[in-house]
């Protein structure tokens, strides 16, 4: 019977001493932390591939193409960027899973990011567009630059540029950000289905470069150099194209006139007087 109560003092002394006990008397307060998720980067930003602010933005290839043709062009105004899409299509008419070799420059001083496309790429179901964007202005799709096709990218404000292609379905992607220096642009006289790329007006040299590119429904360029006494210079230069793009001229003049001069390049109607075009002042020496 002792023996027995004895057992019964030590178990009630061992549970006294458990360490439920022990922990409950020892629990401190962690203190409470909150974590905010940082907001969703745009797509034009994130990734670590460096943007070019001028020459060489990108010199891209692929293993095989099938790319024959440009489906269209999508445009997006993200915070901070803008980004571009250039899809393709296959022979076949579905969506192209490569595009094969493909050169993205910038221009910076014209205010151009210039995307060259293979020669086997040589159809386009889109031709321009005006955009009015914070960094992008228009875009065109231009045949006689290159090989095969070329868009250029019109800015509104000097910016850098980077750019990748994607594969099934076969993309370009052109990312754009602000320039570090908001300095001006001297972009290309645009007006009334002609891009004047080169001269630009004021002072200039010979041999004087005359090149651009003309809207899909102007088969020919009529570029004269003239002043206040007559037309020195009157040339025509075919733009007719099979397909419903812009399409690139590029004459050179090796001599000429001189004086303060006034370069025409557009259309004129039958009697030879001009319709509508680009017209750039020039001082010739």
């Amino acid at each position: 019977m002792r023996l027995r109560s004895l057992f019964i003092v030590i178990m009630i002394i061992v549970a006294a001493c458990s360490p439920a006990d022990e922990e409950s008397a020892s629990t401190t307060l962690s203190p409470t932390t909150t974590t905010i998720a940082p907001a969703d980067t745009p797509s034009c930003l994130s990734g670590e591939l460096p943007f070019v602010e001028q020459g060489v933005v990108a010199a891209l290839d692929s293993q095989g193409r099938d790319a024959q043709a440009i489906a269209g062009i999508r445009w997006h105004a993200l915070e901070g960027c803008e980004r571009i899409e250039i899809e393709f299509l296959s022979t076949s008419g579905s969506p192209a899973s490569r595009i094969g070799p493909v050169g993205v420059s910038l221009l910076s001083d014209a205010g151009i990011v210039r995307v060259t496309l293979s020669e086997a790429i040589v159809d386009s179901a889109v031709a321009d567009t005006t955009l009015n964007g914070d960094l992008l202005d228009r875009w065109f799709v231009i045949e006689g630059i290159s090989d095969g096709l070329a868009v250029d990218l019109h800015l509104g404000a000097r910016a850098a540029a980077r750019a990748f292609t994607t594969t099934s379905p076969a993309r370009l992607i052109v990312d754009l950000v602000p320039a570090k220096e908001d300095l001006p642009i001297t972009g290309p006289a645009v007006e009334d289905g002609i891009v004047l790329m080169s001269p630009q007006a004021g002072v200039s040299l010979y041999p004087l470069r005359i090149a651009g590119y003309a809207a899909p429904s102007i088969d020919a360029v009529r570029i004269r150099l003239s002043d206040s006494t007559g037309v020195f210079i009157d040339r025509s230069v075919s733009t007719l194209s099979p397909i419903h793009v812009w399409h690139a001229f590029d004459i050179g003049l090796s001599d000429g006139p001189s004086g303060s001069l006034d370069l025409f390049v557009g259309t004129v109607d039958e009697e030879g007087e001009p319709i509508e075009g680009v017209e750039v002042p020039l001082d010739l020496p």
